[in-house]
């Protein structure tokens, strides 16, 4: 029996081998499968319906495409296609609890036109070809109530695609933006489609209808932002892209690119051979609204909005007008404030301080003084400019004064925040890390002593790079002298050889040919203790292997040097035998000592237990560390391998899964660090406060942070001590594997093929958690947080102290 992924709700599908038709476990629905001919294909499939179920069609399409590529024949890839071409999501019908499709991009072209629904019927067997047609006949009648409502529409000149909020349900600053782009644009007489207010009326019906109309009636497109996540965010991205769909298809229309406080290169790639627009460029708006006009072929001035005006004597003094709406300002009257300034200007169309007293409304500030005091700047506002081309020269350099202060303020924070991070940066003495650092204090150079500090880093780095020389000379030394210690251990061994004789005079009469038991006694005594220890597992002798073990520890305990208690703790942690595990308290402060001599950033350390060869009756083996980190007599480690395979949250909850919240954090904290680890070696893991670990690609809400002795690294930790794909792929061991951990033969680490491994940043949505791919590449967006598949390695500090 297989499993696939349902491609309307995610849950599972089991089917037969062969079979072309399934039905989910979770939703009910029957549904088409593809062709699995292989776990890439099916790993494709999983991704790229991952990303149509979360409505990023585009990213999906290209999957399907590459699907095609590899065989033209597959019915479900043509079909998948159609789905993301119409932007179909399968809702749950309150009332029938069945899914049903609803149409998110909308076309003119009828479902049976579509050539790859065509390709679809024509590749499919008799199963699917029936549902095939009976789900295009829904969409079919969907669409056609979708044409029929948006052809009643009338045209707009201008589509507004911005997002409207974050993922914590508050306004965005793109919001605001857009409020006054409608306003300003309204004001010169176009039609503007603006989503929060020309949906405002159609609250609780389908949008679709209404975005779909104003897409193709509109000549132009703002898309503006002020962050490159809010651009590619799912929505924002269907609208845009659906625009740049219909220019490839040959209509008459411009997409312009506007961003705010960001890199103009950081916008999304499709924009590359467009021309962006800063809106913090002083005339800005003047730009926007002449090439508007041009696009438009209306060079003719639109007929502006008329306000009520002011029936007054050629001569009246506009004084006591002014006078009232500075009060009204004072008194926090925007609104008030705003309308009288416009009665002034009805008598006085070019009185800058009226323009003063509706941008003070604008930027509701009481007084104007407090302009210096505003977060952003407003020389871009049309109220600021028109104060200071009407006002006096006083006024216009006050006003200049007060935005060269806020720019002089953000300048300075930006600063301060790269400082303060490059210094962190400092903190560690990893030369990736500093260079990074050097960086950061050249971008700034002349801010406070950050030439200095660049310097500083640079002489670290070469002390760095000689160290590292010295550490691979001492490691050839070393060598050395290992060759010439284990003639010496040998004769420590000595002793344990002898007891597997006395023992071996009993076991060749009763189980194996004396001969034989011999020969691989031989191979112990001359120190392959491995090889040794597996031929006598094959011989039925596991008696003598713990018991070679045992006395193998205790004679390096005897000897009592730093490398003979440092092999005891290791092996004594794998045993069950006698008294081993007290053996193991009683030098575990000494074994501490000399990790605290040997753990370096890189190197492999032993600590605690677990099951990992998937043979419990051979007991738990110890643990293998990376050390990632070590400052004030700590270290930070994480498992070499993927140790067992768990969900991130047991519980698949829309919007509420969290590191803090999830049952994985559980797990680590309760269960694995009692069966990993006995109570004097639990004592030597601190509680760490533990970021909530934010996501750099998406506003996802991480949540609190925690406090915890085991937790998993998160994205920007994985980046920070891991410097490559390759660094970050991880292998499973035996057990994980068996408890489901999926691996990929596409990559191998250590002789065995890698695996997905969970961060506990959370992903695109609060749905998904991030990780790291078996390619070692770290997924952003994510993989659901029910997901039974992938693999974790914990990460913990561990105390070195007497």
């Amino acid at each position: 029996m297989s499993i696939f992924k349902c491609k309307m709700c995610g849950g599972n599908v089991e089917f037969e081998e062969g079979a072309s038709v399934g039905v989910c476990d979770s939703c009910g629905t029957k549904q088409t499968l593809p062709k699995l001919d292989d776990d890439k294909k099916a790993n494709l499939y999983d991704r790229a319906n991952h990303f149509r179920r979360n409505n990023d069609y585009d990213k999906a399409a290209g999957i399907y495409e590459q699907i095609l590529n590899e065989d033209n024949t597959d019915a479900e890839a043509y079909w998948s296609l159609v789905l993301c071409r119409y932007g179909i999501e399968y809702v749950e019908d309150p009332t029938s609890h069945k899914r049903i499709p609803t149409v998110n991009r909308a076309q003119f072209t009828s479902i049976y036109m579509d050539e790859d629904y065509k390709s679809a019927l024509k590749y499919a067997d008799g199963y699917q070809k029936v549902i095939y047609e009976q789900e295009a006949k829904a969409i079919d009648e969907i669409q056609k109530g979708i044409l029929e409502i948006s052809s009643k529409e009338e045209p707009f000149d201008v589509f507004i695609c911005y997002k409207e909020t974050d993922n914590s349900g508050r306004r965005t600053p793109d919001s605001v933006l857009a409020n006054d782009l409608y306003h300003q644009l309204t004001q010169e007489g176009f039609k503007v489609f603006f989503a929060r207010i020309t949906l405002e009326d159609k609250l609780g019906t389908a949008y679709e209808p209404y975005i779909f109309a104003a897409l193709n009636s509109s000549k132009v497109m703002v898309a503006l932002g002020t962050k490159p996540e809010y651009f590619n965010a799912v929505w924002v991205k269907n609208e845009w892209s659906r625009y740049l769909a219909l220019i490839k298809n040959g209509e008459k229309k411009m997409l312009i690119p506007a961003y705010k406080d960001m890199d103009p290169y950081d916008l999304p790639e499709e924009f590359s051979h467009l021309q962006a627009q800063d809106m913090g460029k002083l005339g800005f708006m003047q730009d926007l609204i002449r090439g508007i006009r041009k696009i438009l072929n209306a060079d003719e001035e639109k007929p502006t909005v008329v306000r009520e005006t002011v029936v007054a004597s050629g001569n009246a003094n506009v004084q006591p007008l002014l006078k009232r709406a500075f009060m009204f300002l004072e008194d926090g009257d925007f609104k008030s404030a705003d309308e009288y300034c416009e009665k002034v200007l009805d008598i006085d169309p070019e009185n800058g301080h009226a323009y003063l007293g509706k941008l003070m409304a604008e930027l509701k500030v009481k007084v104007q003084e407090k302009l210096k005091d505003c977060a952003e700047t407003f020389d871009d506002s049309n109220n600021y400019q028109k104060a200071v081309r009407y006002g006096d020269k006083e006024l216009a350099e006050t006003l200049k004064g007060y935005v060269k202060s806020i720019k002089n303020r953000k300048e300075n924070a930006r600063k301060k925040a790269i400082y303060e991070s490059a210094k962190k940066d400092m903190e560690y003495d990893i030369v990736q890390v500093l260079e990074e650092a050097v960086e950061l204090f050249e971008s700034i150079a002349g801010y406070e002593d950050s030439d200095k500090k660049a310097d500083e880093c640079k002489v670290r780095i070469e002390e760095l790079k000689v160290e590292e020389v010295r550490k691979k000379e001492e490691k050839h030394i070393a060598a050395e002298r290992k060759k010439k210690k284990a003639i010496k251990i040998t004769k420590i061994v000595s002793p344990i050889v002898a007891v597997c004789v006395v023992i071996a005079i009993l076991i060749p009469t009763v189980i194996i040919p004396k001969a034989k038991f011999n020969k691989v006694m031989k191979v112990v005594e001359s120190g392959d203790y491995d090889n040794g220890y597996a031929m006598l597992e094959e011989l039925g002798c596991s008696d003598v292997i713990l018991r070679s073990k045992y006395d193998r520890a205790m004679a390096y305990i005897e000897k009592g040097d730093d490398d003979s208690i440092y092999l005891a703790y290791t092996l004594l942690n794998e045993l069950n035998y006698q008294d081993s595990e007290e053996k193991k308290n009683s030098i575990l402060p000494q074994y501490i000592n000399i990790l605290l001599k040997k753990a370096e950033v890189g190197s492999t350390v032993y600590f605690g237990s677990y099951e990992q060869d998937n043979d419990t009756s051979n007991g738990k083996e110890v643990i293998e560390w990376r050390v990632l980190e070590k400052k004030d007599n700590k270290i930070l480690v994480i498992s070499k391998y993927a140790l067992d395979c768990e969900q991130y949250n047991s519980l698949f909850l829309k919007d509420v899964t969290t590191w803090e919240t999830c049952t994985l954090r559980k797990w680590l904290n309760e269960t694995f660090i009692t069966s990993a680890f006995n109570s004097d070696e639990q004592a030597l893991i601190p509680e760490t406060n533990v970021s909530a670990g934010k996501n750099p690609e998406y506003c996802t809400n991480s949540g609190n942070a925690t406090k915890d002795k085991i937790f998993l690294l998160s994205i920007s930790e994985v980046n920070k001590y891991f410097s490559s794909d390759d660094e970050r792929m991880c292998a499973t061991t035996d057990y994980a594997n068996a408890q489901g951990a999926y691996t990929s033969d596409d990559y191998i680490v250590d002789g065995k093929e890698a695996c997905w491994w969970w961060l506990r940043s959370p992903g695109y949505s609060q749905r998904c958690a991030a990780r790291v791919d078996s390619g070692g590449s770290v997924d952003c967006y994510g993989d659901y947080v029910s997901s039974d598949d992938v693999g974790v390695r914990p990460a913990l500090w561990i105390t070195l102290e007497s």
